[in-house]
């Protein structure tokens, strides 16, 4: 891919079964991520995320959003526990291309895994939105290692 490429890795005290399930599971996602989900958890899948900007959600970064968004779009990999990967687009927003996210698992010892995420395809056109998902990714991904940190520990 050309442009710009968001890359992210953390280390998660957690398996890469629970990790996988807080990425792919439509009721664990809604609880570090956005506010609603639709996720056909199947190659060819369909997904569409929500986030709105006066959400009430306890630790939400949405808020603090300029608009509601609705990124979309269907998924391309689906390997349990080591892979998940989606296009990734906004439909409302005009010149935001087609993007991909990747989530890349890999288990580094006895519960805890390695996250790779990547979200790649930006052409340089977005304006400021490469800017606002870079730190949206920033955000996100520490919500994640608290919540997997949390579903560990019960």
């Amino acid at each position: 891919m050309t442009g710009n490429e968001i890359r992210k890795t953390i280390e998660i005290d957690a398996s890469p079964e629970i990790v996988f399930k807080a990425l792919t599971n439509i009721d664990e996602l809604t609880q570090w991520f956005p506010d609603h989900v639709i996720l056909e958890p199947k190659v060819g899948g369909k997904f569409k995320f929500s986030f709105y900007k006066d959400s009430k959600k306890s630790g939400s970064k949405a808020k603090e959003h300029r608009m509601d968004f609705f990124p979309e779009g269907k998924v391309l990999e689906f390997m349990p526990n080591k892979k998940v990967s989606y296009t990734w687009q906004h439909k409302a927003v005009p010149d935001f291309p087609e993007t991909i996210v990747t989530w890349e698992l890999e288990p580094i010892g006895k519960n805890k895994t390695r996250v790779k995420l990547t979200h790649s395809g930006f052409t340089g056109k977005e304006g400021d939105m490469y800017k606002e998902h870079n730190e949206g990714w920033s955000h996100y991904i520490n919500e994640l290692i608290l919540y997997c940190k949390e579903k560990r520990n019960k």
